[in-house]
C-alpha cells in the first residue's frame, strides 16, 4: 500500500532528479553558448557568479537523491534485500546498481568540476601581473575549460539515462 510517507519521498526524489537533470541541460546547452554574446570580462563575472550557483544546487541534489533513495527502499521494504546477494541478479536490483554507479560517476565530476578544475578556470591575477604570466593563465583556464564543457556535457547525457534507468525501477527493475 503506498502511504503519504511514500509518496512524499518519490516526490522529493523526483524534484531533485528534475533540477539536477534540468539545471545541467540549462547551464550546458543555453546559458554556456550564450555567453558568447557579451563581452568576456562580463561573461567571465557571470560565468563565475552563476558557477558557484549550479555547484552549491547539484551538490544538494546529489546529496538528496541518494538519502531519499535509501529512505524509499526503507520505506518499501526492500533495504533488507541489499545483504544477499542474489538481490544483485534480480533486475531491480541490477536497475539499482546502475543507478547507484551512474550516482556514483556524477559525484566524481561534480568533485572534479568543483574542486579542481573550477578554481582553475577563475583565475585571480595581482594587478602588476606581466603580460607572460596573463596570458598563461588564459591558455590554461581555456583548457580547463574545455574539460569542464566536456564533463558537464557527461553530466546531461548520464544524468538523463538516470532518469531512463529510474523509469524502469518504477516497474521492477530490467527484465530478462
Amino acid at each position: 500500500m503506498i502511504t503519504l510517507e511514500l509518496q512524499i519521498l518519490v516526490a522529493l526524489h523526483l524534484l531533485f532528479a528534475a533540477i539536477f537533470v534540468g539545471s545541467n541541460v540549462f547551464l550546458d546547452f543555453l546559458l554556456t553558448p550564450r555567453l558568447d554574446l557579451i563581452p568576456p570580462g562580463q561573461a567571465a563575472r557571470l560565468g563565475d557568479r552563476l558557477g558557484t550557483d549550479f555547484a552549491i544546487l547539484n551538490w544538494i541534489t546529489l546529496v538528496g537523491l541518494p538519502l531519499s533513495g535509501l529512505l524509499m527502499l526503507w520505506r518499501l521494504g526492500i533495504i533488507r534485500e541489499l545483504g544477499y546477494l542474489a538481490f544483485y541478479r534480480s533486475g531491480y536490483g541490477i536497475a539499482l546498481c546502475a543507478m547507484i554507479a551512474i550516482w556514483a560517476t556524477l559525484i566524481a565530476t561534480a568533485s572534479v568540476l568543483t574542486f579542481y578544475l573550477r578554481p582553475r578556470v577563475v583565475v585571480k591575477l595581482p594587478y602588476d601581473a606581466s603580460r607572460q604570466q596573463v596570458e598563461g593563465a588564459r591558455q590554461d583556464a581555456m583548457r580547463y575549460a574545455n574539460w569542464m564543457r566536456w564533463l558537464a556535457r557527461y553530466n546531461v547525457v548520464v544524468s538523463m539515462l538516470a532518469i531512463v534507468v529510474g523509469g524502469f525501477l518504477r516497474f521492477g527493475g530490467f527484465t530478462f
